[in-house]
């Protein structure tokens, strides 16, 4: 029998145990190349008795006379050495039919907890040196916490509710046995009181871009509960940006630089809660750009009738918008349009007499859609004295208003008035220069056949038969010709998990406009490193089956069968796969607890277990919790006060591939006094 300590061997000549009065050899066996000596004790129920003292024989015969456990104590002390002894290695050793359990109990601080709590708990042996080893049961079975160790205590998260049991096992260094002694001892996890989320509203009353919008949740029972809030913003484009992460804050306030529509979700979970959230509301909310625009008056600065050729100050009066834009319309024998201009009044110039209707057309500088303006008014106005209608080009329609593709025909069509015989012409120029025109005729229509691709620019032309001028009107339209409806994947539809493991097959499927002429070729990488590669294929379903855990991106790249480039879009998704022990026995350091005013404090994490474990740091001063550091492999946070007071630093701990929000934690509270 042997026990063994650095480089420094304890035999006995007899195994344990012998009867009373057998003569055992002890010998140290010293691989250390310094001369030593060596003194030999044995002791039992606290009484010891010197078998040899110091002297450079490294054995000693032992007859113990009485029954009993005996601790079996050599001291060694290197030459020339001025302390008591250098080294010291002891063992157990049974005297007579001696059988005692190598537990003698196991301690836990309560019976019953809450998810999140901590366990504490403590095993003592009735002899040294052992090792020990922890287990704890769940959904998933036996779960090994911690293997064989000489660290007899050890904290453990409770996540699950329930009943369960930890399993202390323990065995003597020397011992071949998977364990020479047990014991279970059992307790109850009670689960965390469903949160819900009861009011949810904006507290803003116009929502303006660029202003402050004020939004606020409430849930109950959040005054017994520490509650943590996220917010996420969702465009109508489906895009997703977090404007709080999980704080204690239930009241949030951004500004929006973009008018439309949005929606707020906000995520709420007690802070010791295992899911990602305990419960969710989403808002929606319109952002206008400006206070809708309102004509206030529309007048002249004269009274209908009036005669030919007077000068008639129209006037428009409106509020409401940013930067406002009039358009003034004179309709009638001879119709006048300014434009958008940025004064609230225009002259106008009756040069022929007849029926008049005068309009003006009232938008912001910023606003783009159809019709092209916000509000309207107009009246009727005569001047007297027909003349012939000036040539106006009306409206110009097109078949289509997307997808221009080379060798496929678009209409085009001219309303127009005035004149006595209008004629049309039309234009084509391409990237810029002439390339077709038709000549003025009767029709007005064309059909454009691009034969190429490129920018397009259509000249509509119009004027009276009569006319001396190259035209009376004319108007532009634009058209960005492809040589083939580009390949684009629209929507990914992936199996829906909560996480996802080794051996795990995954379905991803791509849905794609054009679906027979487009071709998908498909990159799958493991942390970055590519593991599959396929050409080009008509597939749009792959199935993914992991063999490793890694984060795994899965690359899409869409193009049509007649793409020249490499590809005409790309869309990815990402997956976390994993394969993790439990985290267990966090635990926070700090180099700094009395820390003053603007000195640095430092505290470094050390947790059991896991796999690539994560920290995400919190700090709560005055009351209020803040998310200071998300998750990274940082086991460290630096942090400089700056108010005095109670401060408490919570850290969250998981193995990098787990999907919960944390499998341990730990936290540290500390004070700030002056300097």
């Amino acid at each position: 029998m042997e026990y063994t300590e650095q480089k420094i061997t304890l035999y006995f000549g007899k195994e344990s145990p012998q009867i009373a009065g057998s003569d055992i050899v002890i010998t140290v066996n010293n691989e250390v190349a310094e001369k030593c000596q060596y003194k030999f004790m044995a002791g039992i129920d606290g009484i010891w008795k010197t078998l040899k003292d110091f002297s450079d024989d490294n054995s000693c015969v032992w007859t113990p006379n009485e029954n009993g456990r005996y601790l079996v104590m050599v001291q060694i002390k290197k030459e020339g050495s001025k302390r008591p002894f250098d080294e010291m290695v002891k063992q157990d050793f049974v005297i007579g039919s001696e059988e005692e359990k190598l537990i003698k109990s196991v301690y836990i601080d309560k019976l019953r907890y809450s998810v999140g709590e901590k366990i504490h708990l403590e095993a003592q042996s009735t002899k040294i040196p052992v090792m020990y080893r922890f287990w704890i049961d769940g959904k998933s079975g036996w779960q090994l916490l911690r293997d064989y160790g000489t660290e007899n205590k050890i904290q453990v998260t409770c996540r699950e509710p329930g009943s369960h049991e930890i399993l202390v096992e323990c065995k003597v260094p020397y011992s071949e046995n998977n364990f020479d002694d047990f014991k279970t001892i059992c307790f109850e996890v009670n689960d965390i009181e469903k949160l819900q989320i009861t009011d949810y509203r904006c507290l803003t009353n116009d929502l303006l871009v660029g202003e402050d919008l004020v939004f606020q949740v409430e849930t109950a029972g959040a005054d017994e509960r520490t509650i943590l809030y996220k917010f996420i913003k969702i465009n109508s484009d489906g895009k997703a940006i977090c404007v709080q992460d999980f704080s204690s804050r239930k009241m949030v306030s951004f500004t929006e630089e973009e008018a439309g529509e949005y929606k707020l979700l906000c995520l709420a979970k007690d802070m010791y809660s295992q899911r990602e959230y305990d419960d969710r509301a989403i808002i929606m909310y319109e952002v206008i750009p400006y206070y809708p625009i309102k004509i206030t008056n529309f007048t002249t600065d004269v009274s209908s009738p009036q005669t030919e050729q007077n000068k008639i100050l129209v006037k428009a009066v409106a509020e409401g918008g940013k930067n406002l834009l009039y358009r003034f319309r004179i309709d009638g024998n001879y119709g006048e349009d300014s434009g958008y201009l940025r004064q609230n009044n225009y002259l106008w110039e009756a040069k022929q007499a007849g029926d008049y209707k005068v309009s003006v057309y009232i938008k912001d500088e910023s606003y783009k859609n159809e019709p092209d303006y916000e509000v309207t008014a107009s009246f009727d106005f005569l001047i007297e004295k027909q003349l012939q209608r000036t040539v106006k080009i009306m409206d110009l329609t097109v078949d289509r208003d997307r997808n221009y593709l080379v060798n496929n025909p678009i209409n085009i069509k001219v309303i127009a008035e005035g004149g006595t015989d209008l004629k049309y012409s039309f234009i084509v120029r391409h990237d810029g220069e002439d390339s077709e025109e038709i000549p003025y005729g009767n029709v007005n229509w064309v059909n454009f056949t691009p034969e190429e691709s490129g920018e397009y620019q259509l000249e509509v032309r119009v004027k009276d038969k009569y006319s001396a001028k190259e035209f009376d009107a004319h108007s532009f339209l634009y058209f960005d010709v492809k040589p083939y409806m580009e390949g684009k994947i629209d929507h990914i539809l992936i199996d829906t998990k909560e996480y996802y493991l080794v051996g795990d097959e995954i379905s991803i499927e791509s849905i794609t406009e054009n679906t027979k002429e487009t071709l998908i070729k498909y990159v799958i990488k493991v942390d970055e490193m590519i593991i599959e590669e396929t050409d080009f294929i008509y597939d749009k379903v792959i199935n993914l089956k992991p063999k490793r855990a890694g984060k795994y991106r899965v690359e899409m790249y869409a193009k049509n069968i007649k793409c020249k480039g490499e590809f005409d879009s790309k869309r990815e998704v990402k997956l976390i796969v994993s394969e993790a022990p439990p985290v267990t026995g966090t635990e926070i350091y700090c180099d700094n607890p009395r820390a003053k005013i603007d000195e640095e404090i430092n505290f470094t994490i050390n947790s059991q277990g896991g796999k690539s474990i994560c920290y995400e740091f919190y700090i709560m001063n005055k009351g209020n919790w803040k998310l200071v550091q998300p998750y990274s492999r940082k086991n460290y946070y630096s942090f400089r006060p700056f108010d005095l007071g109670k401060y408490k630093l919570l850290v969250l701990a998981k193995s990098y591939y787990k999907k919960c929000s944390y499998e341990d934690y730990d936290t540290f509270e500390f004070n700030v006094d002056e300097s």
